[in-house]
């Protein structure tokens, strides 16, 4: 008798062992659906972004549910009063927390640390289809289009603080930079600075994605 129940138990165990095995992994939760009151996605993000004066092309969306690709895509020139050192494609979501980033915390704090107005953001990157420096076998949210890595900020008076060169520097410069990331992840779901690790010794990455993470 103690054999048998034994024995069922075991086969209990290995059922039950079997299904844990087979239960796949709980999908990522949706990134935010709103920045600023805005919508992130479709037409009335676009719709956001005309009324608050960006400078964007509209491009055609590549997101497919599986894999790399944008939804709700552009090529994004200038927010409301900061241009962008290059062109960069990302979804119109990343675009509308850009837009309140320099309204709500770029330009007062340029003003309140460097005493001048910010006039360029300089970055290395948007959209790129590849995995995440942590983990190469999750996909970024840079192949999403909803992150952008910024190196350095461009003040009217010439000065430029580059977070490659000034992320440690006791003068203006440093304190713009760090601030500017802390102020970040109030706008933003994830910020890494080179206050994370080694890989972002040279850059701010800021992101819409669906986990919030500050290592500012």
């Amino acid at each position: 008798m103690a054999v048998a129940l034994r024995n069922a138990v075991l086969a209990l165990l290995a059922v039950l062992g079997l299904a844990a095995c087979g239960t796949p992994k709980p999908p990522s939760p949706p990134p935010p659906a709103q920045v600023g009151g805005l919508p992130t996605d479709g037409p009335m993000c676009i719709v956001g972004l005309v009324n608050s004066n960006v400078a964007f092309d509209r491009l055609k969306d590549t997101a497919n549910g599986d894999g790399c690709g944008i939804s709700t895509a552009i090529s994004l020139y200038e927010t409301q009063t900061i241009p962008l050192s290059r062109p960069v494609q990302v979804s119109c979501g990343l675009a509308l927390a850009l837009l309140r980033y320099d309204t709500e915390v770029l330009q007062p704090l340029a003003q309140r640390v460097m005493g001048s107005a910010l006039v360029k953001v300089h970055h290395a990157g948007g959209y790129v289809c590849r995995g995440r420096t942590s983990n190469r076998s999750r996909l970024s949210e840079h192949a999403f289009g909803r992150a952008i890595d910024i190196t350095a900020f461009e003040f009217a008076d010439g000065r430029i603080a580059r977070v490659k060169d000034h992320w440690r520097d006791r003068g203006a410069l440093g304190d713009f930079l760090r601030q500017a990331s802390q102020g970040a992840c109030g706008v933003f779901q994830v910020v890494l600075s080179p206050n994370a690790d080694a890989d972002h010794h040279d850059h701010l990455h800021i992101d819409v994605g669906p986990w919030k993470l500050c290592k500012a």
